[in-house]
């Protein structure tokens, strides 16, 4: 019996991540045996007046790619990506990084599909 028309698990979840100081911050990265479509990116600043930089790191080219720039986020600002498709592979991250210490929160959301080795 073939199984032509096997369906793959997958999940649909929201992460977050919460920056303080001025490091880069992996918000999520896409798990072992899976790809992910990021479908959403949300980031808002609630204290002070910084610089943000999100970047998409590609783990099979150990490239970074600048998503976005020098984007200035004062007090209770932010910005949000609702209509992207982003599809990760096994060790891409998604890292945002603010260029001065603030309250920075982000939120995104992405289904993961299981992607079975062999």
């Amino acid at each position: 019996m073939a199984l032509n028309q096997q369906g793959k698990s997958a999940r649909r979840r929201s992460v977050y991540g919460h920056n303080t100081g001025t490091t880069k911050e992996d918000v999520y990265t896409c798990p072992a045996n899976c790809v992910a479509e990021v479908t959403y990116i949300h980031i808002h600043n609630t204290t002070g007046n910084t610089d943000i930089e999100i970047e998409w790191y590609v783990a099979a080219d150990t490239y970074t790619s600048h998503f976005l720039e020098g984007k200035n986020l004062g007090a209770g600002q932010f910005v949000t990506f609702s209509d992207i498709e982003l599809v990760l592979s096994a060790g891409d991250k998604i890292q945002v990084t603010p260029a001065t210490a603030a309250h920075v929160d982000t939120i995104i959301t992405v289904t993961e599909t299981f992607v079975p080795v062999g």
